[in-house]
């Protein structure tokens, strides 16, 4: 029955969808054969042929034993004629039907011996893994040595050459602390204002490493790059909405307000790690109490971990005999002080600093870093790396591309430096790593502070001990920087004897 819509168009429910329209007079074959014919001759063959089984088996059927129901209406039709015969053929073609085709042998099942093989394989594997992993987490940061395939999937470029020496000793005696920075602008240094000075921009791709050297050979900056990892992006990602999480939270709980200023920048820092110094009596983990559970989220975050120990492998692989002071110095602390704290258990910095954007650094220098160490920074965001976000080391006379996702190392609290402005609809976050040089001289000093070494009977010949004559640490700081002609030497006098 037609159905008829708002419209007017009548409808089946019955009618075909889509249906081609058939345009071409339908032609009829007829055949000399007869269905019903065939149909009667297969059924009655079928039961000739089940007639011919049951006697040639011997089989009866029990009445006492078996108890049938009366056949449904379905089940006493005779056998369809589409299992029993074969297709409907001209009466020239024998009308008995094909045999069926043989079932499928199935694959004979695998020996017990090879399954049990599998399955203590598979046992013996987990268990591997499982120690392998219990072991990674167990060690200290200090038991930690680069990859010996590290040095064969990461080519340096050729290393840019500064006119700078690290032996000029502008370092005050000690070796301790850094130059202070005065009268330093609280703005980042554009850079229009560093070609106006004449000093270098070195391009760089972000990804390759490449070594700054003085002018004697030292490796005095570190331009890591980025580890051969195809999801390291996506980590970069994740470590950058994190830090931007963290500073939309801040700021709801008061503890930042946009616009707030400070030496460093305007925006804002959040600082993890032990460390000694600015008015502390002894080294500490430092306090965080209203940002403290913030500070966690970030610092169990596993993209940030990753990060953290590319950053400290990196430092290990382009200056071992400094990492390796590194090592000995605060392996000693950590274990004289066990309240103190690490970071991450994969990276031999003490502290971190995450500084959770959207904006530059102004020109300073980390006076209370150890002077003769380096400090990690890797660079996050959305922003042009060719027009702003360069990193600027002012004594070196030199600016370098810093594209997001790159890692670079420098002598933070002997060189100042900072960021080039980024553009107004850009953002860029970063994650440092670094050590409070008040931590080395505790350690150094015999676990207490130079006042209190002093006060002791014949303190300062102690102390002239530990520091030697005026120059005379510098230059022992000097050696720690490793040269390119001597990086593998050094590697090798580093890290095999660690094995």
């Amino acid at each position: 029955m037609a159905r008829r819509t708002r419209s007017g168009t009548e409808f089946s429910p019955y009618g075909l969808l889509d249906a081609p329209k058939m345009t071409r007079p339908l032609e009829v074959i007829r055949l000399e054969f007869s269905i019903a014919d065939h149909l009667r001759a297969s059924v009655e063959d079928a039961d000739r042929r089940a007639d011919r089984m049951d006697e040639a088996d011997g089989w009866e059927a029990d009445n006492d034993d078996v108890e049938c129901a009366p056949p449904s209406p379905l089940s006493s039709l005779p056998p369809s004629p589409m299992h029993s015969c074969t297709p409907s053929l001209p009466s020239s073609q024998s009308s008995s039907p094909s045999p069926l085709p043989p079932p499928r042998i199935p694959p004979p099942p695998a020996p017990a011996g090879a399954v049990e093989r599998r399955r203590q394989n598979a046992q013996a594997s987990t268990r591997r893994a499982a120690r392998r992993k219990k072991a990674h987490a167990d060690r200290t940061p200090y038991d930690r040595i680069p990859d010996a395939r590290y040095s064969q999937a990461h080519r340096e470029q050729a290393a840019h050459t500064v006119d700078f020496d690290f032996g000029d000793g502008f370092v005050p005696s000690g070796v301790w602390v850094g130059p202070r920075s005065k009268g330093q602008p609280q703005r980042p240094t554009t850079l229009a204002e560093i070609h106006e000075r004449g000093d270098d921009v070195l391009e760089w791709n972000g990804r390759d490493p490449k070594l700054i050297v003085d002018s004697e050979g030292r490796i005095i900056t570190i331009l890591l790059g980025t580890p051969e990892d195809p999801d390291w992006q996506d980590i970069v990602r994740n470590t950058v909405k994190a830090m931007a999480r963290a500073r939309r939270i801040a700021r709801r709980q008061g503890a930042f307000r946009a616009g707030s200023i400070h030496r460093r920048s305007r925006y804002l820092p959040l600082t993890s790690g032990a460390s000694f110094g600015g008015g502390q009596k002894r080294p500490g983990n430092l306090r965080n109490s209203r940002l403290f559970r913030l500070l966690q989220v970030l610092l169990q975050n596993r993209s940030i971990r990753r990060i953290a120990g590319f950053q400290s492998c990196g430092f290990a692989f382009y200056a071992p005999k400094l990492y390796r002071y590194y090592c000995k110095i605060l392996r000693a602390l950590f274990d004289h002080h066990p309240e103190l704290s690490h970071n991450f258990n994969n990276s031999v910095f003490p502290a971190a600093t995450f500084n959770c954007g959207s904006a530059v650094t102004f020109q300073h220098c980390d006076m209370l870093n150890l002077v003769h160490g380096m400090c990690p920074v890797t660079s996050g965001g959305h922003f042009d790396h060719k027009i702003g976000g360069h990193i600027y080391l002012k004594e070196l006379k030199l600016a370098v591309e810093f594209p997001s996702g790159s890692t670079v190392l420098i002598t933070s609290g002997l060189i100042h430096h900072g960021n080039t402005p980024i553009q107004e609809n850009e953002t860029r976050y970063s994650m440092t790593q670094f050590a409070a040089t008040g931590l080395f001289r505790w350690a150094t000093y015999g676990f207490q502070s130079a006042k209190s070494l002093l006060a002791q009977p014949g303190g300062k010949v102690i102390r002239d001990g530990y520091d030697g004559v005026p120059g005379s640490r510098w230059a022992w700081a000097l050696d720690l920087f490793s040269k390119v002609d001597d990086l593998v030497k050094d590697r090798a006098a580093v890290f095999e004897s660690s094995v």
